[in-house]
């Protein structure tokens, strides 16, 4: 029998939480999450099949099942209190809350309802991002498990460090790629000093300006170069969130909100940056 932790049981709560009403209690919760660690193969034991107009009549024993369990799905009650995905339902405002009901948020429901990796699942966002890149750098790999540590115990600061540093690290290794592709002697010293000197305000502005001359170029493919400079700025703006304001802790307060949208982003500009490394390899000298 496994060992149930939050971290685990997080994604049978997310998928399960796709069936609950939008106000429901730990009941209704508790059925949903077996539900689905039912589907895996746990030893959970079913007394009645869901019935969808009475979810407060539970649908599994609990006698034996494992403490560990239990504490895990009570964590994960509080967890999306925490995160703000579920708050306490009040039904006569605001005279009194009922913590035994809650009810989902809009940002719940954008949880829920998410396709892409999500940092609050560590180990599903992992998979998603080397299904995405499967040549994923060793260091890069490393730089995002630590930052989806930090961020699993609301360490956002250093979650913003961790995923600026993975982006950086992706944004020099297109920079060299890039290096490559450029002809001109005066603008390939340029663009080498910059990169050498760790120069990141003129390297970046370097690296859009090649990357608009090569979505210029003609016969390059579209497929590849479709939204670049979107993706490039993305992996930019978490360089600047982990320099500004993450290193620098008197310009700005991080929010979980900030850090959060930088992980959302960053396994598709990480998937373009590859491509474009890629396509830059196989065509040196071409500007």
């Amino acid at each position: 029998m496994p060992d149930y932790t939050l971290s685990s049981i997080l994604p049978f709560v997310r998928s399960g939480m796709r069936r609950v009403r939008p106000s429901f209690t730990l009941t209704e919760f508790v059925s949903a999450t077996w539900t689905e660690l039912e589907k895996s193969g746990a030893r959970v034991r079913r007394l009645r099949p869901y019935v969808q107009n009475n979810p407060d009549n539970p649908e599994f024993a609990h006698n034996d099942d494992p403490n560990d369990l239990k504490q895990s799905a009570v964590e994960a009650w509080l967890y999306l209190q925490r995160r703000g995905f579920a708050i306490p339902a009040s039904g006569i405002f605001p005279s009194a809350l009922n913590d035994s009901r809650l009810e989902l948020t809009k940002r719940g429901r954008e949880w829920i309802d998410a396709q892409e990796p999500t940092p609050e699942l560590p180990a599903e966002y992992l998979t998603a991002l080397q299904r995405m890149v499967p040549n994923l750098d060793d260091v890069v790999r490393e730089y995002v498990v630590e930052g989806l540590g930090s961020f699993e115990h609301d360490r956002f600061r250093a979650a913003a460090v961790m995923i600026g540093a993975a982006s950086e690290k992706a944004l020099y290794m297109l920079a060299e790629m890039m290096l490559d592709a450029i002809s001109t002697a005066r603008w390939k010293t340029n663009f080498n000093t910059a990169l050498k000197r760790r120069d990141l305000a003129e390297l970046f502005e370097q690296m859009k300006n090649v990357l608009r001359h090569a979505n210029n170029l003609p016969g390059r493919s579209f497929e590849i170069f479709d939204g670049g400079q979107d993706h490039l700025v993305s992996l930019i703006k978490a360089v600047q969130v982990q320099r500004n304001n993450a290193v620098h802790p008197m310009n700005e307060k991080i929010s979980d909100d900030t850090v959060r949208l930088s992980y959302l982003a960053f396994p598709y500009a990480l998937q373009k940056v590859e491509q474009l490394r890629d396509w830059f390899s196989k065509n040196p000298n071409v500007l």
